[in-house]
């Protein structure tokens, strides 16, 4: 199975944090396995008391809870996730830019919608 949006992010979290997905478990009070399944994709919508036990965890800022709230309920590419963490982006312009809509075939680059997505705020 492809990786989630949010899976991506909670694995991010998880290693800038320096913790295994067995001790993010255990500080959580999940199952490991289950983490694993977020992580990969296997699983997409976990409760909100779920999520709210390992966001504390891995001590995500205010825009990461926002990010991860958002991606519950909705589907992100992956690299844009990664792409946004390496910003200063507010958790808005990450949802602007992930339900972002292209016209033809062809999807803009990262740096590209990151600019549109600026520009959209300036205005």
């Amino acid at each position: 199975m492809a990786q989630s949006g949010l899976g991506l992010l909670l694995r991010k979290l998880r290693e800038a944090r320096d913790l295994s997905s067995r001790e993010l478990g255990q500080l959580a009070d999940i199952d490991h396995t289950y983490i694993y399944r977020l992580e990969t994709g296997e699983k997409q919508s976990p409760s909100g008391d779920l999520l709210t036990r390992l966001l504390r965890v891995l001590k995500a800022d205010q825009r990461e809870i926002e990010m991860a709230q958002w991606l519950t309920a909705n589907e992100a590419n992956p690299d844009w996730v990664e792409y946004t963490l390496g910003t200063d982006m507010t958790a808005e312009m990450f949802e602007m830019g992930a339900s972002m809509r292209h016209r033809g075939g062809a999807r803009p680059d990262l740096e590209t919608i990151e600019t549109r997505v600026r520009k959209a705020f300036e205005d």
